[in-house]
């Protein structure tokens, strides 16, 4: 019958649906720009290439505000739609973290890109991430400012992922022989944070240290200068951002901070992503996060392609795919594979300076 024929070709035709958990209003809105960015050119270069085993790759976008609560409902939505195979996102720890265990529960593989505290897949076999664990960059962190002096004023957000990133600092900055002389957790919505940087300058740090985000963390920068404290100021790998330039304004001149990526990496595929990148957003040089973002749904195609090809496409052997697979290509890492823990374990960092509002290798 020509007719069941047709219809076995209609089925495998159908998309293959991935959900996007991401800020698209609030406060964070900015980083789900960012991950558009990414998402939308590796989409477009997937299909053009004939998509997943013949089939095209369609997004579904949920805006989540990267708030907790509604984080979850989303996640309750995308678990519902059996459409969906893999789901992407949200930005940040709290935000991925309060969805994990409900595509967990649902075996729905979740892959958090943006999300780096050190129990982001703890919530089970179905959650990935690609951020390194602050278990190893956090120490990092604390040995790069220890470069710059011996005594730390170090501003941390006041979230889990803040206290968990701060908590693997502190054990690095025993190691480093940095002494914290102040240490202070802060909401990240402030917008003054002139009291406590006033707090830090009377304990006399010889570096300022961010655990930070781009906009709270140019904020604090800015004040700093402004407060006339003009010790070294390092971030955390969060702050390798335009938007941090652009709110830092002249605070952010010699700025420092660790990035797994430099537009300066002679790496052909690196480079033709940022020729790609510029063409598409005329945009000098990509945000950690629209890469992290590209990076994100190549590695989920690349495993439904060998989940298709070895049978059929579905929530579970995409799953499999993921954790069993090897040498998923990114731009940020070069080939990666899943450690046990389904996550990134490791991976090299650049040394970069904010120099004349771009950022540049330091040398």
């Amino acid at each position: 019958n020509p007719g069941s024929a047709d219809t076995a070709d209609d089925a495998t035709a159908e998309p293959v649906r991935f959900g996007v958990a991401l800020p698209q209003t609030g406060d964070q809105a900015q980083y789900g720009e960012y991950f558009e960015q990414g998402f939308e050119l590796a989409l477009a270069q997937i299909n053009a290439d004939g998509g997943v085993d013949g089939r095209e790759i369609e997004l579904v976008y949920e805006d989540t505000q990267a708030d907790p609560a509604q984080a979850a409902s989303v996640a309750q939505k995308f678990v519902d739609d059996s459409s969906i195979l893999s789901v992407l996102g949200d930005f940040g720890t709290p935000a991925t973290a309060a969805g994990s265990p409900i595509y967990q529960a649902a075996g729905l593989p979740q892959f958090a890109f943006s999300a780096s505290a050190s129990t982001v897949t703890d919530p089970g076999d179905y959650i990935f991430a690609t951020w390194v664990s602050q278990e190893y960059e956090a120490p990092r962190l604390a040995e790069f400012a220890a470069e710059q002096g011996d005594k730390a004023a170090v501003f941390y957000h006041d979230t889990d992922w803040g206290l968990n990133t701060h908590g693997f600092f502190a054990e690095g900055a025993e190691d480093a022989d940095l002494e914290e002389v102040y240490a202070t957790g802060y909401n990240p919505e402030s917008t003054d944070f002139r009291p406590l940087l006033l707090a830090a300058q009377a304990t006399d740090p010889e570096v300022i240290v961010l655990i930070s985000y781009a906009a709270d963390g140019a904020l604090i920068t800015a004040q700093a200068r402004e407060l006339g404290i003009d010790v070294p100021i390092v971030g955390i790998s969060s702050i390798y951002n335009q938007q941090f330039i652009e709110l830092a304004a002249e605070a952010a001149e010699g700025v420092e901070t660790l990035s797994y990526f430099t537009p300066t990496n002679p790496d052909e595929n690196v480079q033709a992503f940022i020729a790609d990148f510029a063409a598409a957003y005329d945009v000098e040089t990509p945000s950690d996060y629209a890469i992290r973002a590209y990076d994100a749904l190549t590695v989920v195609a690349q495993a439904a392609e060998q989940a298709s090809e070895a049978g059929e496409l579905t929530r579970e052997s995409l799953r499999d795919a993921l954790a069993e697979g090897s040498d998923f290509d990114t731009i940020l890492y070069g080939p990666i594979t899943f450690a046990e823990n389904r996550r990134v374990v490791d991976a090299d960092q650049y040394a970069l300076v904010i120099r004349d509002g771009a950022f540049e290798l330091r040398d």
